[in-house]
């Protein structure tokens, strides 16, 4: 209330001094013109009488001339051209007002009876009679007519004089008034100013606020569902404007409910606090991050290519969700379900997006974890999901699938040294679909057994096809849990290789630590009879499952994968340096290969040599190529070394 009383008193008091200021500057303008226009009636007023003196002066000089020289021709003609030459000024100052009318009707008169006196000069020279006595006469009248004029031209002057001081008294009055009231109305204007600022940052300030509480979620501080919807609508927009793909993912967090029971709701808050953390610095600078309520969270990535990148991107996000968190002095580990959409494959408006993002949520949910992209078959239950099954297995039968392939290489040397066999399914419409789309529902189905042969075959004809163009190059291939609890499978693996005639050597097995966890005796025997006959061993994720030292003793493998997950943040993170380090100097001393995976830049690929790191694969490196690009790949940048 004081800061409104201040305010408005600043505010009268700067429009009264603006008043005074104003008042006063009229004042002085009327006084300034006021004066110009008395000077310049003065100074006219003083040329016509110096005019007067000098017509007057001039007569004078003639007529003495004249006496002179005793009236010639000359002389006379000379006279009487300044007869009466001060008249017309006369009569202008009569009719301007320029001099008193008493003084001026005495200049007339004198001007008048000097003027006769000359006249009968004149007449009398002509007549040849004397003179003197009225050239003694005229000389009397001429010089009270001088002094007249010459006084009134000083009474000129003098009344000018006495004006501008009057005009300077009233000049320097308003300016004592000016100099008065302007730092006075500069105060005020600054008081006025400093109010109004005041107020209009607070009101910027209340706005923000509002504007920030309702598109922001109070406890992490991330965009809320309100935001969301802008965030994906505009993105939308921007999609239908350009044509340029984009992709929604939905993250529901696992376990929470357990979190918040056991622990209370400040464990399960400062929980939250620090998933917002994680998904805000794994994501880009573009990225849009919000809470949706709850433990839903969702993030909106422009410029997607396709639903491959879009899956990679979800799978960082898990796994950076995936490490341990110390709440209440227990270390927690958490998962998250991430279901996956893609602008406009999956949906060209906002509500399609949502629902098949949703969709796809659910079926991560249902597999207990994981990140899955959204298809058709998702969306339509049992019906759906046999249909997709019927056409995998008709897929497989028809040569549907397709095996890619991510090179690795020497860190030492730079050279290519194996690569990893990734399926993917050439779907007659729906596309080439990564294995986020299928291998989820061939694993919940059985069909892994059919998509792993497959893989398996098509893998090994190309190490034949290589080899035999000169490329001796090792190829890495992901089987299923499945496959090491069927003692049947190391047969199966050596018939395939001699139906190949590939050396045990070019094969690769990659397995999860968590494939083994279900019968850990039998995954040990079923892996020492692989190692016997000469296939190689690979564990891949090392570091993110359970028992990974156990299974270093009990199924020593050739060579250990650094999980993605701490590699690519290495340099950002020095426990994952220190991470990556610790599993390259555990292999060193084993003597194990080691590969990173999930090389993204140079500085990874550096530091990773610097540590040791036999081998690496990423981004940085290839995306995983057809057959015939590696090939071409191979041929123009890597010297391959035979095995």
């Amino acid at each position: 209330m004081a800061s409104r009383a201040v305010a408005r008193a600043a505010i009268a008091g700067t429009a009264v001094g603006i008043v005074i200021l104003a008042a006063a500057a009229v004042f002085a303008s009327t006084v300034t013109a006021d004066a110009t226009r008395e000077v310049r009636r003065t100074q006219e007023i003083t040329k016509v009488l110096n005019d007067i003196s000098v017509r007057i002066n001039a007569q004078d000089a003639a007529l003495r001339e004249y006496l002179a020289t005793g009236g010639t021709k000359y002389r006379s003609d000379q006279l009487a051209a300044t007869m009466d030459s001060a008249r017309g000024d006369l009569d202008w100052l009569q009719r301007h007002q320029g001099v008193d009318q008493v003084e001026l009707d005495a200049i007339r008169g004198a001007y008048a009876n000097y003027s006769r006196i000359v006249v009968e000069i004149m007449s009398q020279t002509e007549r040849g009679a004397n003179v003197q006595g009225y050239a003694e006469l005229s000389a009397l009248t001429f010089a009270p007519l001088r002094d007249e004029v010459l006084g009134n031209v000083h009474n000129s002057q003098q009344e000018l004089a006495d004006y501008l001081k009057g005009v300077d008294r009233r000049t320097v009055l308003v300016r004592t008034i000016a100099e008065l009231m302007i730092p006075i109305v500069v105060l005020l204007f600054a008081v006025c100013a400093f109010v109004l600022v005041g107020y209009q940052r607070r009101a910027e300030r209340q706005a923000e606020r509002r504007l920030h509480e309702a598109t922001h979620d109070p406890l992490t501080g991330l965009g809320n569902r309100t935001m969301f919807q802008d965030r994906l609508g505009a993105a939308v927009a921007e999609g239908a404007r350009s044509g340029e793909p984009f992709s929604l993912l939905l993250i529901d967090l696992d376990r929470f409910k357990e979190v918040n029971d056991t622990l209370g709701h400040p464990a399960g808050d400062e929980l939250l606090c620090e998933v917002a953390q994680r998904l805000t610095r794994t994501c880009r600078a573009g990225d849009s991050v919000v809470r949706l309520g709850g433990d839903e969270f969702a993030v909106v990535l422009p410029s997607t290519p396709d639903g491959e990148a879009a899956l990679e991107a979800g799978q960082r996000l898990l796994e950076t969700l995936r490490r341990p968190i110390e709440l209440s002095g227990l270390m927690v580990d958490i998962d998250a379900s991430i279901g996956v959409a893609m602008y406009p494959a999956d949906g060209d408006d906002v509500a399609g997006l949502l629902q098949h993002a949703d969709v796809a949520m659910y079926a991560a949910k249902r597999r207990r974890g994981g990140v899955v992209g959204y298809d058709a078959a998702l969306d339509g239950g049992d019906t759906n999901r046999l249909t997709l099954l019927s056409e995998l297995r008709q897929g497989v039968e028809r040569g549907e699938l397709v095996v890619f392939y991510q090179p690795k290489v020497e860190l030492a040397t730079g050279a290519a040294c194996g690569a990893e066999a990734l399926v993917r399914w050439q779907h007659p419409e729906r596309g080439l679909l990564g294995p986020a789309a299928f291998v989820p529902l061939a694993e919940e189905s059985g069909l892994i057994d059919l998509v792993t042969a497959e893989v398996l075959e098509q893998a090994l004809a190309q190490i034949a096809e290589w080899e035999r163009i000169g490329y001796a190059l090792p190829v890495s291939v992901n089987i299923p849990a499945r496959s090491l609890a069927d003692d049947s499978f190391p047969v199966t693996i050596v018939e395939a290789l001699a139906r190949h005639g590939v050396r045990p050597g070019l094969l690769t097995l990659e397995i999860t630590e968590s494939a083994v966890i279900g019968d850990t005796q039998l995954a040990g025997e079923v892996l020492q009879e692989l190692r016997a006959y000469g296939v190689k061993i690979s564990i891949d994720d090392f570091g993110t499952g359970y028992s990974s030292i156990a299974h270093l003793r009990d199924m020593p493998p050739h060579e250990l994968k650094i999980d993605r997950s701490f590699v690519m943040r290495m340099s950002e993170n020095s426990r994952d340096e220190t991470i990556v380090r610790a599993v390259v100097d555990l292999a060193k001393n084993l003597h194990l290969r080691v590969v990173a995976e999930g090389v993204e830049d140079e500085s990874a690929m550096r530091a990773l040599r610097e540590l040791g790191c036999h081998e690496a694969q990423g981004y940085h490196i290839s995306r995983p190529l057809p057959a015939a690009d590696l090939t071409a790949w191979l041929a123009r940048d890597l010297a391959i070394t035979a095995v």
